[in-house]
């Protein structure tokens, strides 16, 4: 869960490093091979993006009193 404004960042940039990874294997890797790899961190990109919209959903006092 992300709880401070730090912890949101570094989920930013996670997302956007797994989405880079994903967008240069679709370029070098077969259907299959990339329906393989990629499931994972499909999933992976899901879980951190539901956490980003969870933490921005909420307000700065919201967050305070957790």
């Amino acid at each position: 869960m992300i709880e401070t404004p730090e912890q949101y960042e570094k989920a930013e940039e996670a997302v956007a490093k797994l989405k880079g990874f994903l967008l240069a294997a679709r370029r070098t890797h077969t259907a299959d091979a990339y329906r393989t790899l990629s499931a994972p961190i499909l999933r992976e990109l899901q879980e951190r993006e539901r956490d980003i919209l969870v933490y921005l959903s909420r307000s700065p006092e919201m967050l305070a009193g957790s």
